[in-house]
């Protein structure tokens, strides 16, 4: 009985740490002991011997004098970014990248190399190792991101990489001292497009929503109540290998089956494009404008938005966002999929919304570094 008490008594700080870390964290240098203890409730001393220990393990520093509100002015906290980083690493078929990030979430360094074969292991150790020697920093924390199922440190399947219960986090161990942590793209990319919204409506991370990625592969990720959700198998949005055109003359899937939605809608399949082609080397807007893609484009969208009113209704979710590559397509294929959405609807069904990705563009390790930010040490920057 002791014992359990001790634990819970332990489970109890452990929470209150974190509360105590995010509210620092999310008060940008403007936090101080007094205004933690009234939103959290806890009494001084309990607050002051929580922050005591954050200080001495280096994630939070004092810093400037409040301003006075009548009494002594109050000592501001703020999380000590430049003291310690993170890792995030975006693995494709054609390119392996990755940066440092400090704990604000403002990359200090990126690192990119095009491997020799899809799915080489030694490129992503290599810029694994280019990043840890780009940093005096302690390193909290590793995130990945993988076109592929992602459980705990394995990448259980991932067809573009040719992946198959690969252990991941093992072969990274010996080149980085810090957790790895594994997450699917198109969670990662839902992850950074949450947190980083500037519009707290009905796109927040607080809302429900469908996140669709299209690139070398075909990839969603469920949002609802403000959570990824993972699956039974953390399977939960691997959309890529269902089946959507039939017979003999469906395109054969690199899976081995025909008619898979990634062989018909990814922006590879769209644009023409061999398997495992970097996109981030080309000018996709161009491409998308040749008279050939703009009718795979054409086709390629009403298949994609007949199989999404589908997953629509089943979800209840009102906003089907569209990242990866998708955005690079411009308007005229979201415009093919509201229009495709507009001529059947769902009865008894919300209508669906549609809409680009704002975040992934310009912020593309958010998702992988805000996963590990959050697994390690259990705060957001969406908070």
């Amino acid at each position: 009985m002791e014992d359990h008490g001790k634990a819970t008594q332990a489970a109890v700080r452990e929470r209150n740490l974190t509360t105590a870390l995010q509210l620092v964290l999310a008060g940008n240098g403007t936090a101080t002991r007094a205004g933690i203890a009234r939103r959290t409730g806890l009494t001084s001393a309990t607050v002051s011997s929580l922050l005591a220990g954050l200080i001495a393990d280096g994630l939070v520093i004092e810093g400037q004098l409040a301003e006075s509100t009548g009494g002594k002015r109050a000592t501001t906290l703020r999380v000590a970014a430049e003291n310690h980083v993170l890792l995030a690493l975006i693995v494709q078929p054609g390119l392996v990248r990755g940066a440092v990030l400090d704990l604000l979430g403002r990359e200090l360094a990126t690192v990119a190399q095009r491997p020799a074969t899809p799915g080489s292991l030694e490129d992503v150790r290599a810029v694994v190792r280019k990043l840890v020697g780009a940093t005096t920093a302690r390193i909290v924390a590793v995130g990945v991101q993988v076109p592929g199922i992602a459980d705990g440190p394995l990448i259980r399947e991932s067809v573009q990489l040719g992946w198959t219960d690969v252990d991941l986090a093992r072969e990274l161990s010996g080149i980085v001292d810090a957790p790895i942590h594994l997450i699917n793209d198109a969670d990662a990319e839902a992850i950074a497009e949450s947190t980083a919204s500037d519009d707290p409506g009905a796109d927040d991370f607080g809302a429900s929503q469908l996140f669709v990625s299209l690139s070398t592969g075909v990839g969603a990720a469920v949002i609802l109540d403000g959570e990824v959700v993972t699956g039974a198998s953390h399977r939960a949005g691997e959309i890529g290998h269902v089946p959507v055109l039939f017979g003999p003359d469906a395109p054969v899937c690199a899976c081995g089956n025909r008619g898979c939605l990634e062989e018909v809608v990814s922006v590879t399949s769209l644009l023409g494009l061999p398997h495992g082609t970097d996109l981030e080397a080309l000018d996709l807007a161009a491409l998308a404008a040749t008279p050939e893609s703009r009718q795979r484009i054409a086709d390629g969208a009403r298949v994609l938005a007949r199989a999404l009113l589908l997953v629509g209704a089943a979800l209840d979710v009102p906003t089907i966002v569209l990242g990866g590559a998708a955005p690079k397509l411009g308007p005229e294929f979201i415009g093919h999929l509201r229009a495709e959405a507009a001529r059947h609807p769902v009865k008894a069904a919300m209508p669906l919304g549609f809409r680009y990705a704002r975040v992934a563009q310009e912020q593309p390790y958010r998702g992988a570094a805000q996963h590990a930010l959050r697994s390690t040490l259990g705060v957001t920057w969406a908070a």
